[in-house]
């Protein structure tokens, strides 16, 4: 019998590589150009459906949205005259007396979206054409809110004159200019009207009030200087009935110029009090607008342009990237499926646990109650 020969290995040869060692492909790892082409070209027909729906759907919904017509007003509040008054009487004793008696046109701004201005328009009557007929009532009927609690029916007219009311101030000048929009013209014009008489109401009111309590105020002043003003006369009248001859002593001279200075200071005060006691009265009363109509709010003839086809648009270039975004992750997860990834499978088992879950719900509640293997 004859041995096998031994076989002589040989060490294996591994041809030389073209690429300098420690340099990786480029492609390996980076993502081409053509790479993001192919996917979006091979979800064409997913990417163009979702811009088309989603183009589709906000142009049909701002074409279906009812038609509002805008109203533009302008005005600027005046300054409170009494507040001016009791500032220079205040300024002649050497007391400064800040912020004067108007207010900031942010303050009529912010007072444009208060509740309590919003309540009260909403609180008064309008008369509007519709097609089934003429409506006369207060917004709470005109904007059909079937809610019969009082407080809910309030709340939906003011947040509903929120949207409908749009203001903003020229700073170099300080017009407010005023915008609102309403299902028909003459609503519109209506609210614009009934905007400017509530915020005239709401500054008379306030002037009225502060003028009131600063002519009570001066009242007691005027009763207290008065009181000091007679009894610096008085003391005058004894020095001058006790003191003939005074101008022949310096010292009885100079003691009467005293008196006759304190007496003229008081009277001094006693008469701008005064002034400013019949200015206050006269404010107490007043009821002249404080609210100075630049542009009143006029009948608009046309509607506002709707914009559906620029919505239309937005709508399209939003369902764009959603569809580019759905692609890619489609693209990923097929690339993950065709490798069979760890991620992927786990992704696989987790998925098919929740739509388990879905379909049998007590799974969950039966896990939470399975006894706990020992320990």
């Amino acid at each position: 019998m004859t041995e096998p020969m031994s076989r002589v290995t040989e060490p294996l040869t591994v041809a030389p590589s073209s690429e300098p060692p420690g340099v990786a492909d480029p492609g390996a790892d980076q993502i081409s150009v053509v790479s993001l082409v192919n996917t979006l070209l091979r979800y064409r027909g997913m990417i163009v459906l979702l811009a088309l729906t989603v183009g589709f759907y906000a142009g049909y919904t701002s074409f279906r949205s009812g038609k509002y017509y805008t109203t533009e007003a302008q005005f600027m509040p005046k300054g409170s005259s009494g507040q001016s008054q009791l500032s220079g009487l205040a300024a002649q004793f050497g007391i400064n007396i800040s912020g004067g008696g108007g207010q900031s046109s942010q303050f009529y701004l912010d007072l444009l979206k208060s509740r309590a201005l919003l309540g009260a328009v909403g609180a008064q009557n309008y008369t509007v054409r519709t097609d089934s007929g003429v409506i006369t009532g207060n917004l709470v009927r005109i904007f059909r809110i079937d809610d019969p609690r009082r407080a809910v029916q309030r709340i939906k007219v003011i947040n509903a004159l929120k949207s409908a009311i749009e203001a903003k101030s020229s700073v170099q000048t300080g017009v407010i200019t005023m915008r609102v929009s309403a299902g028909t013209p003459e609503l519109a014009q209506q609210i614009g009207r009934n905007v400017i008489d509530q915020l005239n109401v709401y500054n008379l009111s306030r002037r009225q009030q502060q003028a009131s309590a600063e002519r009570a105020f001066v009242e007691r002043q005027v009763a207290e200087k008065q009181a000091q003003l007679r009894q610096s006369e008085s003391d005058l009248e004894y020095f001058l009935e006790s003191n003939r001859e005074y101008s022949a002593s310096p010292q009885l001279t100079l003691q009467y110029g005293r008196l006759q200075r304190i007496v003229d200071m008081r009277q001094q005060i006693y008469t701008s009090l005064l002034q400013a006691y019949e200015t206050a009265r006269i404010d107490e009363v007043r009821d002249l607008p404080v609210i100075v109509v630049v542009e009143p709010p006029e009948l608009p003839l046309e509607p506002e342009a709707r914009g559906s086809g620029r919505k239309a648009l937005i709508g399209m270039l939003i369902g764009l990237a959603v569809g580019i975004l759905l692609a890619f992750l489609r693209d990923k997860m097929a690339a993950n499926r065709a490798a069979q990834t760890d991620e992927f499978l786990e992704f696989t088992a987790l998925r098919r646990e929740a739509v388990g879950d879905l379909v049998h719900p007590w799974r969950p509640v039966a896990r939470l109650f399975r006894a706990r293997p020992a320990t």
